[in-house]
């Protein structure tokens, strides 16, 4: 009987343990992309996550090649995204570094870059249309969010079953039921 006990209690600890492994917040997108070439100015730089993260911890670092910073101020964090004003970049490869804490305190950390290519501008005296009156106020960033290459493909509402923790629980039932069996047994055969 005491070793069925303990095999359930080794059971729930690594249960346990595994559920608090899938509580880091994860990357999910950046913008811009990682990986991509950029025509239009950018104002900043944003990360999203699948969970919150905590604003007292989050650094993001913009480079250029040269080592030149172009990052403007702190980072902001808004429950899962985090947005880092940047100053206007040059043309070239830009790299992004970043750091934060997933909010069960666990640090993590990334990298990853992106080209500014700025689009060549026809050298004629026409000027520029001017905004109809219509028009959004909000600038449109280009840098639109997108996957980053290494982020997990969004689960399906089907597989958000934390499937590891359901089977243990499965296990700790049959074992429960075989100690009750066998102690049932030997009780009624003294």
């Amino acid at each position: 009987m005491t070793g069925v006990l303990a095999s359930v209690a080794a059971l729930l600890v690594v249960g346990f343990s595994a559920s608090l492994a899938w509580a880091h917040a994860r990357l999910l997108s950046t913008g811009p992309a990682g990986d991509s070439t950029v025509a239009e100015p950018i104002t900043a730089v944003t990360l999203t996550f699948n969970e919150p993260v905590k604003q007292s911890s989050t650094t993001i670092t913009v480079t250029t090649a040269d080592g030149s910073s172009y990052s403007d101020g702190a980072a902001r964090v808004v429950d899962s995204t985090v947005t880092q004003a940047v100053r206007a970049l040059p043309a070239g490869a830009v790299r992004v570094t970043w750091r934060t804490v997933s909010a069960d305190g666990d640090p993590i950390q990334g990298e990853f870059g992106f080209t500014v290519a700025p689009s060549a501008a026809p050298a004629s005296a026409t000027p520029s249309p001017t905004p109809s009156a219509t028009s959004s106020a909000r600038p449109v960033n280009p840098a639109i969010v997108t996957r980053s290459p290494d982020a997990a493909a969004p689960k399906s509402a089907g597989s958000s079953v934390p499937w590891l923790p359901l089977g243990i629980g499965v296990a700790v039932v049959i074992l429960g039921a075989v100690g009750f069996l066998r102690w049932r047994r030997r009780s009624l055969s003294r």
